[in-house]
Formats: C-alpha cells, sequence, structure tokens
C-alpha cells in the first residue's frame, strides 16, 4: 500500500493520476478486515455519514486579523475552522484556559 498525502490546493502530478486510473480498473480484493458490504449495509453508513456531516449557520464574532488568516488558507477555510473547533472539543484543559 502506497500513501501520498496532498497540501490543500495542491494538484495530483501526472503520475499520481495515472496510479489512480491503474488501481480503478483492479479488482477488489475482500477480506475478514474489508469485507464487502451489503446494500443495506452501505445504506447504514451513508445516513451515519450523513448525520455527522449535517451543518447549521451561526454568526461568529472574530478579530480581523483572526479572520484575515483564515482566509489565507484559500477555499474551505470555514469547513477548517469548523474542523478544529470540533476537535478542540477533545482538549477540555484547552476550553478551560481559554474560558
Amino acid at each position: 500500500m502506497v500513501r501520498e498525502t496532498l497540501e490543500p490546493g495542491a494538484k495530483p502530478t501526472k503520475a499520481q493520476i495515472a496510479e489512480i486510473r491503474t488501481a480503478a480498473i483492479k479488482p477488489i480484493h475482500y477480506t475478514d478486515d474489508a469485507p464487502c458490504l451489503t446494500d443495506s449495509e452501505l445504506a447504514e453508513f451513508k445516513k451515519i455519514n450523513a448525520e455527522n456531516r449535517r451543518k447549521v449557520n451561526c454568526t461568529l464574532r472574530l478579530s480581523r486579523a483572526s479572520l484575515d488568516w483564515w482566509k489565507s488558507l484559500g477555499d474551505g477555510y470555514t469547513a477548517a475552522m469548523s474542523r478544529m473547533l470540533e476537535e478542540a472539543q477533545n482538549y477540555p484543559e484547552l476550553i478551560k484556559k481559554i474560558i
């Protein structure tokens, strides 16, 4: 298995695109660790995934410098902000420090 990470906004190389196309035509080999899922199992997975991704709009007051920094990340900066806030929930000591 080969794992590569693209930086946000980076485009895959021609070699990476060729590798993806080659992998797309290879047969899928299921194992005990990665079994073939039934249609009902796949439907349940989609349902769970959709529930976790449901977003609501909110208004947030930020300093100009903070907003400019987030915007400098480019497209998807609001999604990055959302993930950062969600991750912060795992660090109660950080929340206590900030509040």
